[in-house]
């Protein structure tokens, strides 16, 4: 390759990354944990190679109720939409999924805290949230698997949709 291309290349390479790090920086900093932090950035990554990017919202430290949880992943594929309010997800929580990343140090180093964070868990699934949670361990070991098994998670739901909203 001519050298001249090879330099703008990399050039403009460069301003890609630092372009998406400056996008993705705002929400790197609302999560609240390392944990959380890995799976956003690989979540955002893996969707930017997806050939609908713009179908999937990740929003980190969503409010639900009186909770917040980790993430709520929504993915919005049959439905266009415009995010108002924070009301679109909840009047949807079909094409929805909360994503909990849970230590050990904060989810059950006490009684009190796991009873608690169950209590948690059940009443959001009882509004009709669908909740995937993954140890700390495992987005440590493996966060690449740990986004698929979210993604695939929407494959499922899009191949369960009739045949006239594929």
């Amino acid at each position: 390759m001519d050298k001249k291309v090879e330099e703008l290349l990399e050039k403009r390479s460069q301003n890609i990354k630092e372009e998406w790090k400056d996008i993705i920086g705002d929400e790197i900093e609302s999560c609240e944990s390392p944990i959380e932090k890995l799976f956003l950035i690989e979540f955002k990554y893996r969707i930017k190679a997806e050939p609908y990017e713009e179908y999937y919202w990740i929003m980190p430290q969503y409010k639900i109720n009186n909770y917040r949880v980790d993430f709520l992943v929504y993915y919005h594929y049959f439905s266009k939409w415009i995010f108002e309010e924070n009301e679109y997800p909840k009047q949807n929580k079909d094409k929805c999924l909360i994503v909990e990343t849970d230590s050990h140090l904060w989810h059950g180093s006490t009684p009190e805290q796991f009873t608690k964070e169950k209590e948690r868990e059940r009443e959001l699934q009882k509004e009709g949230w669908h909740i995937m949670r993954f140890s700390g361990r495992e987005i440590y070991r493996n966060v690449e698997k740990c986004v698929d098994e979210t993604i695939e998670y929407f494959s499922n739901i899009q191949n369960k949709m009739p045949e006239k909203y594929r």
